[in-house]
């Protein structure tokens, strides 16, 4: 086991475009080598994909610094990804889609998450099929229930967390290894435990970029 950043410590510099790519290589050998039924699914979104490329530019947020911690497989590809991601996360544009004026998620959420899109509308690999990328939240942060109509993976790299998936489901925790599959509009949440929760998150159907409808709001 090794840190993820100390794993890539000896990679050269590379030029942002290089840094996607070899990001990009990794989701694609994952996807392409899974036996889950799931993940199948979304092989498709990949075709064509690096045909549109473009530089986003960056965007720090606190919480992706917590990628430096993780102890991680090296000899795996989900530790190779988090590595990649860990080494690059200052060349890459991490987001937050939600903010403290929606009063729809806790200042837990706010102060602990963020995401880089690999693939997307405004990933740097332009895709209208497939949304996919890294998602990174703090350790104790309640995601409360929410639905969109897109479907979505999350392909748990490091961590844990208690996932509910359907309104009247209950709770049952995913670790490192673990596929969380939810379907088109069905709420779910997820509860993090005590380490940094990372996913690889991917989307397909619907808009890829809708905002989240949630069961009530915090105030």
């Amino acid at each position: 086991m090794h840190d993820a950043s100390a794993l890539m410590e000896g990679a050269g510099s590379m030029d942002v475009a290089t840094i996607h790519s070899e990001i990009l290589s990794v989701m694609e050998r994952m996807v392409d080598t899974s036996e889950n039924p799931h993940v199948q699914r979304f092989r498709s979104g990949f075709e064509g994909v690096r045909n549109t490329w473009r530089d986003v530019g960056s965007g720090h947020l606190p919480t992706a610094a917590l990628l430096d911690s993780i102890r991680i497989d090296a000899g795996t590809l989900p530790g190779r990804l988090v590595a990649l991601v860990s080494k690059h996360r200052k060349h890459l544009l991490w987001e937050q889609t939600y903010r403290k004026e929606d009063d729809v998620v806790g200042e837990d959420l706010l102060a602990g998450y963020g995401f880089s899109e690999v693939t997307g509308k405004r990933g740097p690999y332009v895709s209208e099929r497939l949304r996919s990328g890294i998602g990174i939240w703090a350790p104790h942060v309640k995601y409360p229930l929410h639905w969109h109509d897109s479907e979505e993976i999350y392909w748990v790299l490091s961590g844990s967390a208690r996932f509910q998936v359907g309104r009247d489901e209950p709770a049952s925790l995913k670790k490192a290894g673990d596929v969380v599959f939810m379907p088109s509009a069905v709420p779910h949440a997820f509860w993090t435990a005590r380490e940094p929760f990372v996913v690889f998150y991917l989307w397909q159907g619907g808009d890829l970029r809708q905002v989240s409808e949630f069961e009530s709001r915090i105030g």
